[in-house]
């Protein structure tokens, strides 16, 4: 990956509805080379998916919550899997320091994430968890 590379991606995680022609005027390319490079980098598994970003109207209605985990073991690819199966999980992440998987929980109320902390808890590899209710967000930029 290049410099263009890396404007490219940090554009895209800005506003990823960009249209490739507004980006490739920001970036002083053609639009064909943007249309490649984000091709390549979808290849190469540099960009995974594309996503949407809830507004602060939709989430006033949710909680949010992050969840350390750690685990009893140093393999944890059956709790990542299990985790993935959580329809409420919407990020997630491994760590190094004490805990090994960071979670990030969207739900609807506090007695539906308690359930899913619940399970996250029951899982077999799962040793230890804690959890902090996001209060509210901020724009890097």
């Amino acid at each position: 990956m290049d410099d263009l590379d890396h404007q490219l991606l940090h554009l895209l995680t800005k506003d990823a509805r960009a249209s490739v022609t507004d980006l490739a005027t920001k970036l002083g390319v053609s639009r064909g080379t943007v249309q490649n490079r984000i091709d390549k980098l979808l290849h190469l598994k540099v960009i995974n998916r594309f996503t949407v970003e809830l507004g602060t109207s939709e989430e006033d209605h949710q909680i949010s919550a992050f969840t350390l985990i750690r685990l009893k073991a140093d393999d944890g690819r059956s709790t990542l899997a299990a985790l993935r199966r959580i329809d409420a999980i919407t990020d997630m992440h491994t760590l190094s320091g004490n805990f090994d998987i960071v979670v990030e929980v969207r739900t609807s109320s506090l007695k539906r994430l308690d359930k899913i902390l619940d399970a996250i808890r029951a899982l077999p590899e799962v040793a230890e968890t804690q959890s902090h209710i996001r209060l509210s967000s901020f724009a890097v930029s």
